[in-house]
């Protein structure tokens, strides 16, 4: 759920792709997708025969199976807004609370008190109108995203199994 841009790289002049709010519909293997109510993706691996045997199976789907959802679940509000957060704070620009405020109608600092915590170990900053992570922050990216999971959603990676 993050975004990279070499320091070389020259401005984009187009509007820049924001997944809180544009969503994201992945094609092919190991391809995570997420619209205002769904979030599912279909089987990914890691090595290589994994990856190998995942897009064999992939392609050789027909239309209906395509066009299934296999692994995913249904979001209600809270989901909604605590995934909005945390793509937001994975982003070097971290969490706008006038963004924020704009989709939900409340300030994500009273939803989440989470995001406090981070500030009060120097993980991150907090503004009147953003949250960002410190380069230390950045440096455990991979483990405060998970860390603001929801309860629901670990129950559900804990349960999960491919099949």
């Amino acid at each position: 759920m993050r975004m990279f841009r070499a320091p070389h790289a020259p401005t984009c002049t187009a509007p820049v792709y924001c997944c809180q709010q544009d969503g994201m519909v992945g094609l092919g293997a190991g391809a995570r997708s997420y619209t205002r109510e769904l979030h599912y993706s279909t089987r990914y691996a890691v090595g290589r025969a994994g990856v190998s045997a995942v897009i064999e199976d992939y392609v050789s789907q027909d239309a209906a199976a395509l066009a299934t959802v296999d692994y995913g679940f249904e979001m209600d509000d809270g989901e909604r807004r605590r995934r909005f957060v945390i793509q937001s704070l994975l982003q070097a620009e971290g969490l706008s609370r006038t963004e924020y405020r704009g989709a939900f109608g409340s300030d994500a600092l009273n939803e989440m008190p989470a995001l406090q915590e981070l500030q009060q170990h120097a993980l991150a900053t907090v503004t009147q109108d953003r949250v960002c992570l410190t380069p230390a922050g950045l440096e455990r990216s991979d483990a405060i995203g998970p860390w603001l999971y929801s309860a629901r959603v670990g129950r559900l990676m804990e349960e999960f199994a491919w099949t």
